[in-house]
């Protein structure tokens, strides 16, 4: 981050640095799903998922790890994308 902001400090370009680490979400076996797959749908796909607070990894329980991979799979494939001029779209 710092190598960068000084290589753009030269020429006074505008810079966004994303320093955060990785978010893995823990999911315990009594977690509101609906909470967790609105969740996940929302803030780890926000910004096309390039943010330092976007999940990259999930680590769920074993009684709801199949749930939670059917909810979200059906949650994330409704998000809309297209060309950013798109006034419907989420991600583009």
């Amino acid at each position: 981050g710092k190598k960068v902001l000084q290589a753009a400090a030269k020429s006074v370009k505008r810079t966004h640095l994303e320093l955060g680490g990785k978010a893995p979400v823990i999911v315990f076996d009594d977690a509101d799903l609906g909470a967790v797959v609105n969740g996940l749908r929302a803030f780890g796909y926000y910004n096309a998922g390039q943010d330092c607070t976007a999940a990259c990894r999930i680590y769920a329980g074993r009684k709801i790890y199949d749930k939670l991979v059917a909810d979200l799979s059906s949650a994330v494939s409704t998000i809309k994308y297209n060309r950013p001029d798109d006034t419907e779209n989420e991600i583009g």
